[in-house]
């Protein structure tokens, strides 16, 4: 037997002061008791019972290793029942890292909602444009951007489409007079940070140009809401995920341009180690998650038609 077993039956025969009972109440056998505190008393060389025909007793060391063993498997019990109902109950800390291009706003306030239906969660929120090993870092979720996902041991949950808008400023539109594609040859471009991403990679058209879209822009960040308060200083021209800027769009801090054209986009998926004995923060983490993502990026979905509204009121000469 394992010494846990050991000291479990040597404190039950410590509180009933016999081996009868204690075996009658553990379900074994008189022997099975005997041997269990022999072997713990050789283990440590030291007797833990006076015994006589009559009764049990405590010696001096059987009485203060009584006293640690209870304490010992009361934090045992205490950490089983904590641990076996981590799937019933959301608590502790819940680790997340998420891609700068599903939007710091969005997740930050779905979060904080989040926390609201469970405040026993605390969040962890780290926001990187890539994403590692999720056990080797300890990350308990990840929310990732991106066409596709390699195939490893982790559980991936597409949630949506994350669609991209190529947007500027009102006024940086008409100081520059930007009337088609080719008109961003001769502008700036402030990219998105995927690979010094510029017009000439994201734009798909159905007609063949041989016109360069190539820029250098003149500030160049590895963070999408960095990008967004450039654009809405004038600064130039960017391609942003759709769902952080459709309010922009609709209250014309922002004009898409060329919103007849197709913008490569991504998926945005969930992701976490495993699927097997799934602890609850991460259960009910996802869950929440998944819904409120997916209400954000339906709702950019209806932005399309208001997004060509919008810029034929800002750049009536336009015709992209």
């Amino acid at each position: 037997m394992d010494k846990i077993t050991n000291m479990r039956i040597f404190a039950r025969v410590a509180e009933v002061k016999s081996f009868t009972a204690a075996a009658e109440h553990l379900q074994c056998t008189t022997g099975s008791v005997s041997r269990a505190v022999s072997t713990l008393e050789i283990q440590l060389r030291a007797r833990l019972l006076n015994r006589t025909t009559r009764s049990i007793s405590l010696t001096e060391p059987g009485e203060h290793y009584y006293r640690k063993c209870k304490k010992i498997l009361a934090d045992l019990e205490d950490a089983e029942t904590e641990v076996g109902t981590a799937h019933l109950c959301a608590r502790g800390q819940l680790k997340v890292h998420c891609m700068p291009e599903v939007g710091r706003v969005p997740l930050t306030h779905a979060i904080v909602d989040y926390r609201r239906d469970f405040p026993a969660v605390s969040v962890n929120l780290r926001f990187a444009p890539r994403t590692g090993n999720l056990v080797e870092e300890h990350v308990d979720v990840s929310i990732v951007s991106a066409k596709s996902l390699p195939n490893s041991e982790n559980v991936a949950k597409r949630v949506g489409e994350c669609r991209r808008v190529l947007v500027a400023a009102p006024s940086f539109v008409r100081e520059h007079a930007i009337e088609t594609i080719d008109d961003l040859s001769q502008h700036a471009l402030t990219p998105i940070p995927l690979a010094a991403r510029s017009v000439r990679s994201v734009i798909q058209t159905t007609v063949p140009r041989h016109v360069s879209r190539d820029s250098h822009a003149p500030l160049v960040v590895d963070d999408p809401e960095a990008i967004r308060i450039a654009l809405l200083a004038g600064i130039g021209v960017g391609v942003l995920p759709l769902h952080c800027v459709v309010d922009d769009i609709l209250e014309g801090r922002l004009v898409p341009l060329f919103p007849d054209h197709t913008i490569e986009g991504t998926s945005i998926f969930i992701v976490y180690p495993c699927r097997q004995f799934l602890d609850a923060k991460i259960a009910t983490f996802v869950d929440f998650l998944t819904v409120r993502l997916r209400e954000i990026l339906s709702a950019a979905t209806t932005a399309p038609q208001a997004t060509r509204t919008a810029f034929r009121r800002s750049v009536p000469q336009a015709h992209g």
